[in-house]
């Protein structure tokens, strides 16, 4: 698990990045009209199952590979992009698409040979700009919490099949003051915004619409105002505990200190082998009312994105095509990238329901005619927005500012940074 955080798969967090040629490939080419240069991010695991997967496609092309942890993979492809020598193929994230896409930095896949037909309905949406196909979508996922039932039950407990926010509140303080020091009913998600996109479409607005913010200051300082009661209740850890965390293996779920966990759906299987005296089960992130799932939504997070500049877009095409449609690729990648797009690949991998992975796609399937409309594509500018509200959560938690000026500071960094 060396290298991956969960702060990586939610757009924080950074490590040493490395670059790696596959075995029989050759190294970067940049700018070689006779190879295919195909780059992504992530962490061992990524790694070793993008390896084995591309190691079934064929091509007469040199096949070349980039790779390196979520930060200082942006920083060079920002860098290469600059000076016109991006890879061929590279992993795209919804919280820079916009970015790069108005930048004209992204092919545009319309017509390509790539077979969409498959593809979740959402998933196929996402990657469309503009009028334009700029990515295509590597997976279909969606917010989930993590559970652990033996421990809620070891404290005479049970967990409920859904939550109201209030109700998750009383959950998590009921449990946190039965435990005692050093335990807690939730980890702190406070600073992670896009959590609180379920929040925001549960309370009637879109986060952002047309590359400006439109939720209320009233729903963001409610946000603000929720996970610092439950710090000062000692339900979720206090700021400076959360603080030394980040990665899978120091969550609270993952110590055995809480029992219930935030993330996309995929992360189900890099927690369950961390906790290895337990079965972890998967639910939905609780709703205004309990059981309602309007503010949760399917997309691709993350996609495939051609080079503007590549010399060979139809063999870029093809390799995509491979990677979100062939047998081989999609069990080579598993869930690494998340729940697959299509269910054809889902039900190649589900063959085993009571897996991590199982249950994940189970998970999918069940709230997919359920959950809201797919939101926008984040706007240019997101990433950082990304930074600021997890900051302004700690400000909160350590007592540097309140929920009502956090929730007008990040108004008015939005407004910066948006242009709006």
């Amino acid at each position: 698990m060396a290298g991956l955080t969960r702060r990586s798969f939610l757009g924080f967090g950074a490590a040493t990045a490395a670059a790696l040629t596959l075995p029989g490939c050759g190294g970067s080419d940049e700018g070689s009209s006779d190879g295919l240069r195909v780059a992504w991010y992530g962490g061992d695991p990524v790694h070793k199952a993008m390896d084995a997967a591309l190691k079934e496609f064929g091509t007469e092309l040199k096949l070349s590979t980039e790779r390196a942890a979520f930060a200082d993979y942006w920083d060079k492809l920002a860098t290469q992009t600059a000076g016109r020598k991006a890879p061929d193929v590279f992993r795209m994230s919804m919280t820079y698409f916009a970015e790069y896409a108005q930048r004209k930095a992204l092919l545009d896949l319309s017509g390509k040979p790539i077979r969409l037909d498959a593809l979740d309905q959402d998933v196929a949406d996402s990657g469309k700009l503009d009028g334009k196909l700029m990515g295509i979508g590597q997976s279909s996922i969606t917010h989930a919490t993590f559970r652990n039932p033996a421990l809620v039950e070891s404290r005479g407990g049970k967990l409920p099949a859904t939550w109201s926010w209030d109700s998750f509140a009383t959950f998590a303080k009921d449990f946190a003051a039965d435990a005692g020091p050093g335990k807690y009913g939730t980890t702190d998600v406070g600073g992670n915004i896009q959590i609180f996109e379920t929040w925001s479409r549960e309370y009637g607005a879109e986060l952002f619409a047309d590359g400006k913010l439109v939720v209320g200051q009233d729903v963001i300082e409610g946000w603000f105002a929720y996970w610092d009661a439950l710090r000062k209740a000692k339900a979720a850890p206090a700021a400076d505990v959360s603080a030394e965390g980040g990665s899978f293996e120091t969550s609270q779920l993952s110590k055995g200190a809480a029992p219930v966990e935030f993330g996309w759906v995929q992360q189900l299987t890099f927690y369950q082998p961390l906790v290895k005296d337990a079965e972890l089960a998967v639910g939905a992130v609780p709703g205004r009312t309990a059981g309602s799932l309007r503010g949760q939504f399917l997309k691709a997070l993350d996609f495939w994105s051609v080079s503007a500049e590549t010399k060979n877009p139809d063999a870029a095409a093809q390799l995509i095509d491979f990677l979100i449609n062939d047998d081989r690729a999609v069990k080579a990648i598993g869930l690494t990238l998340g729940v697959p797009p299509s269910k054809k690949s889902r039900d190649l991998l589900a063959a085993q329901p009571k897996t991590p992975a199982g249950q994940a796609i189970a998970y999918v399937e069940k709230i997919e005619q359920q959950v809201g409309p797919s939101p926008q594509p984040w706007p240019k500018g997101y990433g950082e927005l990304n930074s600021v509200f997890n900051r302004l959560n700690q400000d909160v938690g350590f007592g540097k500012t309140d929920p009502k000026a956090a929730a007008e500071k990040f108004a008015a960094e939005s407004a910066r940074v948006l242009g709006a």
